[in-house]
């Protein structure tokens, strides 16, 4: 299995698990703070899930809490909201037997200092 990180800003992240019956952790503080960014109890809300799962189920579970899981090929794009549950929980994709991919669009909502948004108030 293999977790890349397609996207990383201060404020999005995009990143893709693929494989066939592992398990990859999205770490909030490893995976997801840029160079210039040190990461202090970060919240991450989901924003978007685009996933191919030909046969079986992938999950994500956030703090043991199975969030989502995920067959055929589909994506869930959340218009003017995010999955913000157990946001300060690392992220946790479990690919079935039969293989798959899960891409999740991840905004950064807080713990990664004043780089964090473009335009912050002061």
């Amino acid at each position: 299995m293999a977790l890349t990180v397609l996207k990383k800003t201060p404020i999005h992240c995009v990143v893709a698990i693929s494989g066939t019956g592992a398990t990859e952790t999205i770490d909030l503080d490893a995976t997801l703070a840029t160079a210039s960014q040190t990461a202090s109890s970060p919240k991450v809300n989901i924003s978007a899930i685009h996933w191919s799962v030909p046969s079986g189920n992938a999950t994500i579970t956030r703090n043991s809490v199975q969030l989502w899981a995920l067959t055929g090929a589909r994506e869930f794009e959340f218009n003017g909201f995010s999955d913000n549950r157990e946001q300060g929980s690392n992220i946790v994709v479990v690919t079935p037997a039969g293989g798959g991919t899960v891409i999740i669009e991840l905004v950064k909502i807080s713990g990664y200092g004043d780089t964090q948004h473009v335009n912050p108030l002061t």
